[in-house]
C-alpha cells in the first residue's frame, strides 16, 4: 500500500459524514445570510417609503400655504392703484376689499374670512356679500391685515405676507 492510501484508510469512513455535514453547514449559513439580506432590503423599502410619503405630505401642505398667501399677494399687487386697497365688514369680521374703476362701472375684489376658509369674492362694488359664491383661497381659522407706511401685512394662521404697495397712497 501506498502512503497516500494509507493516510485515507486511517482517516476511515468516520471523517467522510463531517465533510457532508460541514458542507450541510455551509449551506445553512449561506441560505440564513441570503434571508437575512432580503430581510433588511425589504426593511429598507418600506422605511424608505414612509418617510418619501411623508416628505410628500410635509411639501404639499407647504406648497398649499404659499400658494394661498401668494394668492392674496399678488391679487393685492394687481389692483395696486391709488386709493385701491380698503377694508369692508365681511361676514366673519374685517374684509379686505381692492377696488376696480373701469369704464363699465366699480368691482370690488374681497378677501375675508368664512367657514374656516379664507375667500375671494369678486362683485359689484356696494353689493352684498355672498360667502357661498366665494372662492377658497387657503384654510385658516384667522384672517386680519394691517398698512403701514406703504406696506400691507396680511396675517392668517400659515403665516403673514408683506406686500409692499407701488402706488403713492395706499388705501387699507
Amino acid at each position: 500500500m501506498s502512503r497516500a492510501d494509507q493516510i485515507v484508510n486511517s482517516a476511515g469512513p468516520s471523517s467522510l459524514p463531517q465533510i457532508e455535514s460541514g458542507r450541510d453547514l455551509g449551506r445553512v449559513f449561506s441560505v440564513l445570510l441570503f434571508a437575512v439580506f432580503i430581510i433588511t432590503v425589504l426593511l429598507c423599502i418600506v422605511v424608505g417609503t414612509d418617510t418619501y410619503r411623508r416628505l410628500m405630505d410635509y411639501q404639499s401642505s407647504a406648497d398649499a400655504t404659499r400658494l394661498g398667501l401668494n394668492l392674496i399677494a399678488n391679487s393685492v399687487h394687481a389692483n395696486d392703484e391709488t386709493d385701491a386697497i380698503g377694508t369692508g365688514a365681511g361676514p366673519e369680521g374685517r374684509s379686505l376689499v381692492l377696488f376696480e374703476r373701469t369704464e363699465n362701472g366699480s368691482y370690488e375684489t374681497r378677501m375675508y374670512l368664512y367657514k374656516g376658509q379664507i375667500v375671494q369674492e369678486y362683485a359689484l362694488a356696494g353689493s352684498p356679500y355672498t360667502p357661498d359664491k366665494a372662492t377658497p383661497v387657503v384654510e385658516s381659522q384667522s384672517f386680519d391685515f394691517s398698512y403701514n407706511g406703504g406696506l400691507l401685512t396680511v396675517f392668517t394662521d400659515q403665516g403673514s405676507v408683506d406686500v409692499a404697495l407701488r402706488s403713492e397712497r395706499g388705501g387699507a
